[in-house]
């Protein structure tokens, strides 16, 4: 009986501790949280934002995440930070209260994580019934302040060589060789430090999305904020794979020889010499060699291109 009586009295005061600490624990979370707070019937007007919350480059995304508006130590509008499933991110519904125009607004966040308050740099200037923000393009409200640029700095594709890529007044133009499908092109790009890139309103990964380049193609960029948002059209051209022309000159135990490398399969390859046909050869895997040729001056011609081609006699 009295080592039941003991185990029973070890189990109570073991709850009873635990008891304690989560409540000790909580008490401490909860005197961190600000109490902010507006008395909304004061107010005449308001302003709403949809806003993403951000300090130290970190979004806040904490059940007690909070940002407050204030003007001057008043708070004028206080949000917690809302999961929208559909966009798979967080977002603060802020409304802001006051009984006239152009009040400076500023705005405090609360990180739950840290038990931190920061004042933000930026603030605004209220606008009786103005919105800001929506799901796509949320007004930022962040210290340090994100990066309002949304530019493409380059842009090509993985596994193909651009000939050219020129990004010039929002509009981008790629030559690339015509042995690759334009159906099958997966773009590489880079962008303003934070900024993402969009087709139809879908996020694009660099090197990740194949796509078709066969007629122009736009992207938005959306910057790091998400104040700023830039329309891009992405041209594609090709051009032709020029043939190449190589020689061996003549020696004395062995004739010379000219060999033609195209990407034109099957096209016919002239040589001549002094206005007359020597032969006539079609691309083959890619090339067609000519051999047993004397020491002379010739023309290879495929097409519109053509080589003068000068078999030499090598004596050494």
């Amino acid at each position: 009986m009295f080592f039941n009586h003991a185990r029973e009295y070890q189990y109570v005061m073991k709850k009873i501790t635990l008891f304690l600490i989560l409540f000790i624990s909580f008490q401490i979370v909860a005197a961190q949280i600000p109490n902010w707070s507006v008395s909304e019937n004061d107010y005449q007007y308001s302003m709403t934002i949809v806003a993403k919350l951000n300090v130290g480059g970190k979004q806040l995304t904490g059940a007690n995440d909070k940002v407050a508006a204030f003007v001057g130590n008043v708070c004028r509008g206080v949000s917690g930070v809302t999961y929208v499933a559909s966009e798979k991110k967080y977002y603060a519904y802020l409304t802001i209260f006051a009984n006239q125009q152009a009040e400076s607004i500023a705005f405090r966040l609360y990180d739950s994580s840290t038990g931190t308050t920061t004042n933000v740099s930026k603030q605004i200037v209220f606008v009786v019934n103005e919105h800001k923000g929506n799901l796509f393009q949320s007004y930022s409200i962040a210290e340090p302040a994100l990066n309002h640029m949304a530019e493409m700095l380059s842009f090509n594709f993985f596994d193909v060589k651009s000939l050219t890529s020129i990004i010039s007044n929002a509009s981008a133009k790629i030559n690339i060789s015509e042995s690759y499908s334009l159906k099958t092109l997966k773009p590489v790009f880079t962008l303003s430090a934070g900024a993402s890139l969009f087709k139809n309103r879908v996020l694009q990964k660099s090197g990740e999305v194949t796509d078709d380049f066969s007629s122009e193609v736009t992207y938005e960029v959306l910057s790091e904020d998400e104040s700023t948002l830039k329309t891009y059209k992405v041209n594609v051209s090709q051009s032709a794979d020029p043939t190449l022309f190589y020689k061996k000159d003549a020696v004395c135990y062995a004739k010379g020889a000219i060999k033609v490398v195209s990407k034109h399969e099957g096209a016919l390859v002239q040589i001549t010499s002094n206005g007359k046909t020597v032969s006539s050869r079609q691309i083959v895997n890619g090339q067609t060699i000519f051999t047993d040729l004397n020491e002379g001056s010739y023309i290879a011609t495929l097409g519109n291109e053509w080589k003068i081609v000068n078999i030499a006699l090598k004596t050494k």
